[in-house]
């Protein structure tokens, strides 16, 4: 039987455990890997479901011994397993048959665990997950680690018709035309019904599988590729779900369809949303972000000075913030400012404040908030990266009165020095490829050196992909940028180019005082519009 051996042709001269039931389909992979010059071990697992059971595994250790096969076995109560772990149980039969194998494997030193699943097999899966509502119809993996299926594609009677010829029985389990079990009841009930109208569903259920199977782990590689700074709600639904999916596994979480739909979704509407998942853990899903973890907000990480108290927010606080956010009056509402920064209201009452009164001087958050002169008042050196931006923004007010697009960039040195400054220019020289970013780079380069390893670019909007390649180019360690850019932007507001491995890759921050480079565009475009003739 060519179409039985051809899979199991690596395994020649190979010590390969195989799960043997005393089922056709297991009897005859152990026979066939014999004829291949394998060397199987042969495991058993006793799952003490049937009286008999005991007899399945008297029948097998003979086959094994009258092919000269190691034999090993293990009966394992597994209804009450089940009972004690809430499983069902056929998962908890699954769970300790491939616990048992995989224990085998490690003390022979084989080099694979082989099963002996086939098309039907495969055909059934299928359907079953398509009831059960199952985000991804993948069917059975023909390899997870050491564990390979070499028969997904043989039809079942291949193998009836192989063990004939060799004059080989087999043992039948009357649990498998029981109804009570899931997988049963779709081989004795539901199949026979698909074939009498459709003779190639099976094989038309197989090959979903393998397709279904290549398109999620493309789309799971591109899923994996979503890097910390990339804007999630812009993800397409297909691999945000897989990168949900990943998040919750690589932090050791068990997860089910209907969370990772309820987190993709709160994500996407940019809600916030708390989810419990099954093993207890809770999630939270705030401005478009998942959080495995209680959110922690910073304390001050400087003396308090006198007449200043930390505490939490109250009713009536106020925050007068530095130029270009201040709305008129020169105070706004702390409340309203929290709501401009998308901060989760559940999440409101443990942030941090330094206040005198009402008055706030110092928000906690991942990025602090100073009221104006507040830094002065608290004795603290400039922030390098505040400063920074500050500078930026001056600049691109600088463009904004030239007509310009108003973008204004500065590069630091890793002492928070400004090495390099530039603005847009394109207009006044007639040179579209004069943007801020790339005099900057220049005039830090000039001074620094050609490579900025350590250095900060900081740049009033996001870059585009001419000046992400410049950056790249220059090695720069960090991008810091403040409004997106939805029409160019190449850190996410367009695409991310950071997904694609370029050699080399910078710390990304965006977002920062995006409110007054945001507003500084929008005044400045609002202007072209109005300048521009009829």
């Amino acid at each position: 039987m060519p179409n039985l051996h051809q899979p199991l042709k690596p395994y020649a001269a190979q010590r390969v455990v195989v799960g043997v039931s005393g089922g056709a389909d297991s009897v005859a992979l152990l026979r066939a890997l014999v004829q291949v010059g394998a060397e199987p071990i042969v495991a058993h697992f006793d799952h003490a479901l049937r009286q008999d059971s005991a007899g399945d595994a008297r029948w097998v250790e003979e086959l094994a011994s009258g092919l000269g096969a190691p034999f090993y076995t293990v009966r394992v109560e597994v209804a009450a397993v089940a009972r004690k772990r809430g499983w069902n149980i056929e998962d908890a039969a699954r769970r300790l048959r491939y616990d048992f194998l995989t224990r085998v494997a490690k003390q022979t030193g084989a080099t694979a665990i082989l099963t002996a699943h086939t098309r039907r097999d495969q055909a059934e899966t299928v359907l079953t997950r398509m009831l059960r509502g199952e985000a991804a119809l993948t069917g059975i993996a023909a390899r997870r680690d050491r564990l390979h299926r070499p028969w997904l594609d043989v039809p079942r009677q291949d193998i009836e018709a192989y063990l004939r010829e060799l004059g080989q029985d087999w043992r039948e389990d009357t649990s498998n035309t029981d109804p009570t079990y899931n997988r049963a009841w779709i081989r004795q009930e539901v199949m026979p019904i698909l074939q009498a109208r459709y003779p190639a569903a099976e094989e038309s259920l197989a090959r979903l599988a393998l397709f279904n199977a290549q398109d999620d782990a493309a789309l799971t590689a591109l899923a994996a590729r979503i890097n910390p700074h990339t804007p999630l709600a812009k993800e397409p639904p297909a691999l945000l779900r897989r990168w949900v999916k990943r998040e919750l596994e690589k932090a050791g979480l068990e997860v089910r369809f209907r969370h990772i739909q309820g987190i993709t979704h709160a994500i996407q509407t940019g809600e916030t949303r708390h989810l419990t998942l099954p093993d207890g853990q809770d999630v939270t899903v705030s401005n478009g972000r998942l959080h495995l973890e209680p959110v922690r907000w910073p304390e001050p990480q400087f003396p308090i000075p006198d007449g200043w108290e930390l505490r939490f927010r109250q009713d009536g606080d106020r925050i007068h913030l530095p130029g270009g956010t201040r709305k008129p009056g020169g105070t706004r509402k702390l409340s309203d400012v929290l709501t401009d920064l998308k901060i989760p209201r559940a999440e409101r009452n443990s942030i941090h404040l330094l206040t005198v009164g009402q008055e706030v001087k110092w928000l906690g958050l991942d990025s602090p908030v100073w009221a104006a002169g507040a830094w002065e008042e608290a004795g603290q050196p400039l922030d390098p990266l505040d400063n920074a931006m500050r500078e930026a923004l001056a600049l691109a007010r600088q463009s904004a009165a030239a007509d310009e697009v108003p973008v204004g960039a500065v590069v630091t040195d890793s002492q928070g020095e400004i090495i390099g400054r530039g603005r847009n220019t394109s207009r006044e020289h007639g040179d579209m490829t004069r943007h801020a970013e790339l005099a900057a780079l220049r005039e830090a380069s000039a001074t620094h050196g050609a490579y900025l390893q350590g250095c900060t670019l900081v740049v009033t909007l996001e870059p585009c992909p001419m000046c992400l390649g410049a950056a790249l180019e220059a090695r720069t360690g960090r991008i810091v940028y403040g409004a997106s850019n939805p029409k160019a932007g190449a850190l996410g507001g367009v695409t991310d180019l950071l997904k694609h491995h370029w050699g080399h890759t910078p710390d990304i921050q965006g977002g920062y005082r995006a409110r007054e480079a945001a507003k500084l565009l929008k005044h400045s475009f609002q202007k072209f519009r109005d300048e521009k003739p009829g």
